[in-house]
């Protein structure tokens, strides 16, 4: 693929023209090229080169003339050859969490899972340890305000991923299915569910003795799916808006056996609820 060789200091004054040209956020700019937005900070900062195909896409979007003294580069070293995984536990734990707060696209071939900075300081580790023990890539970690982003650069990740088990490429509303594999068979699905609770989910009070845990999701078809998927699997669930959740303490103890959460940030709260009586918040958990 042929990117835009601009120096650090050339894009960084490309990237402040689009946007003084465009007028509009960076997350709107990000969502028009169907890209991260930490990709959008990559290009401004130099520490990722421009494709021309995304090059092309700025220039009309911002209604500038392409420049004709472009120099380009070939990067070829987008396609890393990994470890093809049989579908396990594990692999559905990890295409759960991209149905969470992943992301995948086609352009730079970048497979993505984010998180917060601070409470999920140890899910981070744990999801470069699936990276690594799935695939054989070692995962990076860019961290930006609040937010740590795990991702790696891989086009045949990609491609196993989108093909294989249809995850979307790009923007993930109202296209997000759980695949039937995982369906069919409740260890996976429970692994699945996993990995949707570890990067969507919560834990928290619910009245001051009482608990609650939940999943969100803005997809309402696959919010559908995540509550039929927990009805399946025997769990009472409530309905709200864009959560789905369980109240009864007893299925929440069973959820915290059966589905096993990842996250410590889930784990140490409900361990310190089943200690204490009562759901801490989560900066309490954070100086434990």
């Amino acid at each position: 693929m042929k990117y835009i060789n601009f120096s650090k200091s050339e894009q960084l004054e490309f990237m402040t023209k689009i946007k003084q040209e465009i007028n509009e956020s960076w997350d709107s700019i990000a969502k028009k090229l169907e890209i991260n937005r930490s990709m959008i900070f990559f290009y401004r900062n130099g520490h990722s080169k421009i494709s021309q195909i995304n090059y092309e896409k700025l220039c009309k979007l911002a209604n500038i003339k392409e420049s004709i003294n472009l120099k380009f580069i070939e990067i070829n070293n987008k396609k890393n050859t990994i470890k093809i995984p049989k579908l396990t536990e594990t692999l559905s734990e990890f295409i759960g969490s991209l149905a969470g707060d992943g992301h995948i696209n086609n352009i730079n071939y970048e497979v993505s899972i984010s998180m917060d900075k601070n409470v999920d300081s140890d899910y981070s580790n744990h999801t470069q340890l699936l990276f690594k023990k799935l695939f054989n890539l070692k995962a990076k970690k860019h961290t930006q305000k609040n937010s740590t982003k795990c991702y790696v650069y891989s086009k045949e990740l990609v491609e196993f991923l989108s093909e294989k088990y249809k995850i979307p490429i790009g923007k993930k509303k109202e296209k997000l299915k759980i695949p039937l594999k995982i369906k069919k068979n409740n260890l996976l699905l429970k692994a699945y569910i996993r990995g949707v609770f570890d990067t969507d989910g919560s834990f928290h009070r619910h009245r001051p003795k009482d608990a609650m845990l939940g999943i969100s999701s803005r997809d309402e078809s696959f919010l559908n799916e995540i509550e039929e998927s927990l009805k399946k699997l025997k769990f009472p669930t409530y309905r709200k808006l864009k959560d789905v959740y369980i109240y009864n303490k007893k299925e929440i103890d069973r959820f915290f056996k059966e589905i096993k959460p990842s996250n410590r940030k889930h784990t140490k709260k409900y361990n310190f609820y089943l200690k204490n009586g009562f759901v801490p918040l989560h900066k309490d958990i954070l100086k434990r």
